[in-house]
């Protein structure tokens, strides 16, 4: 071979060399997009994806009546086999009524549906309403229907009492609240808050 065929064998070579890095480097290894999109009832959902894992997840929406929802989560899953429930890990969620209420809600993990903004919070679930504390293994919020339903090892704390029930059903409209136990037979247990002066 002449010293023109070695030359050309070699920026083949580097050619291939510079094309695998290049791939490699820049399109093999980033497969984090940034999907915007935008629904018919104004959900606006900005989402990281990378594999299966979507991380910095964050869905508003506000109905007609000037109602606001805001949920974020540091990571979770899109179900595969229906798109609208989105599984979340690490949990905040907030909603603003007409009427200048804010509601906050923590939790472990969350079943999200981006269709009409249902969301089922569990794991150490934290709900603080006004001067109302409210904790249990689950939450199911309709944010349509300006509902919350609270479930298993409920407690609840204000100014004036703490108490522990099975359920606490709260309507965030007509401001009425309905606590039970799983047993009829068992009762709420209610602690009041009594202040004496120094606190």
């Amino acid at each position: 071979m002449d010293k023109k065929s070695y030359a050309q064998i070699s920026l083949i070579i580097l050619m291939l060399v510079i094309v695998s890095y290049v791939y490699f480097a820049y399109f093999k290894s980033t497969k984090e997009n940034v999907i915007k999109t935008v629904n018919d009832n104004s959900n606006k959902k900005i989402v990281k994806s990378s594999e299966d894992i979507i991380s910095d997840m964050s869905y508003f929406s506000e109905d007609n009546k000037g109602n606001r929802y805001e949920i974020f989560s540091e990571f979770g899953t899109i179900n595969p086999d229906k798109s609208n429930l989105i599984f979340m890990e690490k949990v905040t969620a907030l909603v603003y009524l007409s009427n200048g209420e804010k509601i906050s809600i923590n939790s472990n993990k969350a079943k999200y549906n981006d269709e009409n903004n249902d969301t089922s919070f569990s794991g150490m679930v934290k709900m603080i309403y006004g001067e109302h504390i409210i904790s249990s293994e689950y939450l199911d919020l309709s944010f349509k229907n300006q509902t919350a339903n609270l479930y298993d090892n409920v407690k609840y704390k204000s100014n004036l009492s703490n108490l522990s029930a099975d359920k606490i059903f709260l309507d965030f409209v007509s401001k009425n609240t309905k606590i039970q136990m799983n047993d009829e037979k068992n009762n709420i247990l209610v602690r009041s808050v009594i202040s004496n002066g120094n606190n």
